[in-house]
């Protein structure tokens, strides 16, 4: 299965349920109908990053973090938006330490 926005979007709140609620679709980054990109969902989920995976179960972290490792492997857009989405804020939002443990090399070298 290709990762398409929408994909990854609801893979990632198939892992972390909690993101439902502050998803909405792209629409506060200006997207309509669902026309929104893989960056949106990583530049939504960061500034609520650390709140949900503190409550997160351990295998909710490892999922996430599995599915984290594959967008960087699979390099192109996929590793684009979560490294610059996601994975070099790590520190500012707080979870770089939550999710180091479970990260790929390659996606803990895209950390900050």
């Amino acid at each position: 299965m290709k990762n398409t926005p929408q994909v990854v979007a609801q893979r990632l709140i198939h892992i972390l349920p909690e993101f439902e609620k502050e998803w909405d679709e792209g629409e506060s980054y200006g997207y309509q109908s669902g026309d929104y990109s893989l960056h949106v969902i990583f530049m939504t989920f960061a500034p609520v990053a650390q709140q949900i995976l503190l409550t997160a179960t351990e295998d909710q972290i490892r999922k996430f973090c599995l599915l984290i490792n594959e967008l960087v492997e699979n390099g192109g857009s996929e590793e684009n938006a979560i490294s610059t989405g996601l994975l070099e804020h790590a520190s500012q939002v707080g979870i770089r330490k939550i999710i180091k443990p479970y990260l790929s090399q390659k996606a803990i070298e895209e950390t900050k």
